[in-house]
């Protein structure tokens, strides 16, 4: 520590080795755990619904897919549709396939 110390100190040019010091100190510290937010990985509350994957998404499924989450903020998605790539992660998306049965679901 104190050779890199020196090292730093004359590399800086700095006259007085506090600064060395700090830059030093700042480079070993462990970074800082992330701080909760309010967007976590499934926002969307996608595992609310989960067991709906395999169904066909009929309009009581999808009622009921709307209640179990506890928002309309539900994009369904078909095979060739269009679909914009803004991230939304409170939003869920619901993928289907050609015969409307729920493929998957992901935040997004």
């Amino acid at each position: 520590m104190l050779k890199v110390l020196i090292c730093a100190s004359f590399l800086s040019g700095a006259s007085y080795p506090h600064s060395a010091m700090l830059a030093v100190d700042e480079m070993t510290q462990r970074p800082a755990a992330p701080k909760p937010s309010a967007r976590s990985p499934d926002a969307c509350t996608a595992h609310l619904v989960s067991r709906f994957i395999g169904a066909t998404a009929t309009p009581t499924v999808r009622t009921a897919i709307e209640k179990a989450t506890g928002h309309n903020r539900i994009r369904w998605i078909r095979p060739g549709t269009a679909v914009t790539q803004d991230s939304r992660q409170d939003r869920l998306n619901v993928i289907l396939d050609e015969t409307e049965q729920i493929m998957t679901m992901r935040c997004g």
